[in-house]
């Protein structure tokens, strides 16, 4: 073996691996060290958008008020009923008779339901619009319900019926009684369940004798009463 020739083989091969670590110089073709790879800004958290606004729940149609044309209404709660004067509907001076009537033996046992009942007369004629009263309602007589006791919670629940007569000089009839539902007594003249209720938030309600054609009338409202076109009311209603 030629010793020359391979210690020129060995140092041109440890030349050619220092020129592979040291980057070499102008062009010998000798490739630069690899540059570290940039790193990107680190990504910025997305923006967040406001929380967008909840549409506005609409109350559910049983919170609604309710027109019923003669309907019936009783005493919500253990208190007097109050009523307001809001329009005469042109009957300001005209002969007229309000009447408040209530069934007082409601719920008590008694004979012959259909004969007993009270009554009181509001706002007669000349009575200003916008006046109030309230009507405390009264037990029945001892002599009406032998040996019965009047119930605890009395007069809550007792039905109620208003009527509005026109003393025209006709005879008694729908033409000229207007009166809300019935509370099943034998009044001596009939009756037509004309007035229209229109029942109100909070135990209220509005009632309007002889409509007009515009929604006028002989109107009143009231409070601490109820009926069947009530608002539903309570825990869970949406009311």
């Amino acid at each position: 073996m030629d010793l020359k020739a391979a210690f020129l083989a060995t140092a041109t091969g440890t030349l050619l691996l220092l020129a592979g670590c040291g980057g070499g110089g102008g062009g010998d073709g000798g490739s630069s060290p690899a540059s570290q790879p940039q790193q990107s800004p680190p990504a910025s958290e997305p923006q967040q958008s406001p929380p967008t606004s909840q549409p506005q729940q609409l109350p559910p149609a049983a919170c609604q008020p309710q027109t019923i044309v003669g309907g019936d209404l009783a005493v919500a709660e253990q208190a007097p009923v109050g009523m307001t004067l809001l329009s005469t509907g042109g009957l300001a001076l005209a002969p007229y008779t309000l009447t408040f009537l209530y069934d007082n033996v409601f719920g008590i046992p008694t004979v012959n339901r259909q004969d007993k009942w009270d009554q009181v007369d509001v706002f007669p004629p000349g009575t200003p619009v916008g006046a109030s009263t309230r009507v405390q309602l009264q037990p029945p007589p001892p002599d009406l319900i032998p040996g019965q006791q009047v119930p605890s919670t009395f007069p809550k629940g007792i039905p109620v019926e208003l009527t509005l007569r026109i003393h025209d000089g006709n005879q008694p009839g729908p033409a000229n009684i207007s009166a809300t539902a019935s509370i099943g007594k034998d009044f001596p003249f009939p009756k037509g369940r004309t007035a229209r209720v229109t029942y109100g938030p909070n135990n209220t309600a509005t009632v309007t004798f002889f409509p007009a054609a515009d929604g006028t009338g002989f109107t009143i409202s009231l409070t601490n009463v109820t009926g069947s076109g009530s608002p539903t009311t309570g825990a869970g209603s949406g009311c």
